[in-house]
């Protein structure tokens, strides 16, 4: 205790000095720490000549990530998932203590694309909300509120939900932001460098930035991004900003996990006809024009007045009949503006919260999440299937030669897989 903390990469050394460990634990302490203080944070057996175990230079502490095992034989780490459930409920108890480490290993778990590490993230944030209800904690549901952010590439997204998160934080409240990442359609990869655009908020002790990656899902989130938001609100974070991906007039799939669903546009974003085109337009909540500073202080100014004659003609606050949406103006880097938004934010919220109508919504929304994950899992069935994939092959053969059509050899895909009697 006491000893500076931090994080670096495994070493792996022979040394005479340590004995054989089992360790289910991650965050990094001084290799400096006493027996007794070891003893309570690994499990020790003695050494023996003939099974050398590979000396570590750092050791872990037990607060963090939980399911690593090192095996003398191989001398080699990796992440186990058949931790026992005494660990899953220490692992849930961390998230809900605001062990940040811990919620980190498990959105991780979410993501992975192996089933069994996203199945045992799935239990740990089971085993969390039962015990927050077991105990009477307060509903991270209920106590939270949920802002997407979404825009055109390059609006300035990341400046604006720093701006609007210090000053969140400032008033008290507990943020974490989830900012999603185009994948790479070739390597599948992602950049994740939105955090780097909010060094402040992220130095702060109250705020929590999490990149995650689309992994090819459209609609500009990522497909873990429900539960992702569900475990930062377990973790005691009561306001949750969203940022999707650049975005188009179509992709509308931020609102089926916001609270409010906010959109920037630039200063200059066309004419009146682009903003009554049903789609994105019509889903916000609040209308941003960013950038409202310098020379496109008017244009901001301008564009305003546009989208607010624009939205005459579409219904508005996404159908809410105790909410009318409003067009504001803000500058993100001078930060003019934005205590407005945040007044509009709280008058929503409130407005929402008495009607009852934003606990409906969120029922519908997990209803909606339920059948795209519903989607996933079959598709996912069906390409590990070998019957289907030996049937598919067969079926590209004849589409390229333009015999059949895509439609009919879908169907002959799902019969197959009817066919095969796979347990759903």
């Amino acid at each position: 205790k006491g000893r500076s903390q931090r994080m670096i990469k495994l070493l792996l050394t022979p040394s005479p000095h340590l004995p054989h460990l089992s360790v289910c634990t991650s965050r990094l302490v001084s290799h400096q720490s006493s027996r007794s203080c070891l003893s309570r944070f690994f499990t020790l057996s003695p050494a023996t000549n003939s099974s050398p175990l590979p000396g570590l230079p750092w050791c872990f502490s037990r607060n963090a990530l939980h399911g690593v095992r090192f095996s003398p034989s191989s001398q080699s780490c990796a992440m186990s998932t058949d931790a026992e459930p005494d660990l899953t409920s220490k692992m849930a108890q961390d998230i809900i203590d605001h062990n940040r480490f811990v919620l980190s290993r498990v959105i991780t778990m979410i993501e992975s694309n192996k089933e069994e590490h996203r199945q045992k993230g799935s239990e740990i944030l089971d085993v969390a909300l039962k015990v927050m209800k077991q105990r009477n904690y307060r509903n991270p549901a209920r106590s939270s509120i949920r802002l997407g952010i979404s825009g055109p590439p390059g609006v300035g997204k990341s400046t604006f939900i720093e701006a609007l998160g210090i000053e969140l934080v400032q008033k008290g409240h507990r943020v974490a932001v989830i900012a999603v990442d185009p994948s790479s359609q070739i390597s599948r990869g992602s950049i994740l460098g939105d955090k780097t655009r909010m060094n402040d908020l992220a130095a702060h002790p109250n705020a929590y930035i999490r990149p995650c990656a689309t992994g090819g899902s459209l609609g500009g989130l990522s497909q873990h991004t429900d539960e992702v938001v569900l475990l930062c609100e377990t973790a005691g974070f009561d306001v949750i900003l969203i940022e999707t991906v650049g975005v188009g007039q179509s992709e509308v799939l931020v609102s089926e996990v916001a609270d409010m669903f906010i959109l920037l546009l630039p200063p200059v974003g066309g004419d009146e006809l682009q903003g009554i085109k049903r789609g994105i337009m019509e889903a916000a909540d609040l209308i941003v024009i960013n950038k409202a500073d310098g020379d496109l202080k008017l244009l901001a100014k301008k564009a305003q007045s546009e989208c607010r004659s624009a939205l005459q003609f579409l219904r508005g606050g996404a159908g809410h009949k105790w909410w009318k949406s409003d067009v504001l103006t803000c500058s993100a880097q001078t930060k003019e503006g934005v205590n407005d938004i945040m007044s509009s934010i709280e008058t929503y919220w409130k407005l929402g919260d008495e009607s009852g109508d934003l606990r409906l919504r969120r029922g519908k929304q997990r209803a909606s999440w339920m059948w795209r994950k519903s989607k996933e899992d079959i598709v996912k069935m069906l390409e590990d299937c070998e019957l289907v994939t030996k049937r598919a092959e067969e079926l590209e053969v004849e589409l390229r030669q333009s015999e059949k059509t895509p439609r009919w050899a879908a169907k002959e895909l799902v019969k197959v897989f009817m066919k095969t009697g796979k347990d759903l």
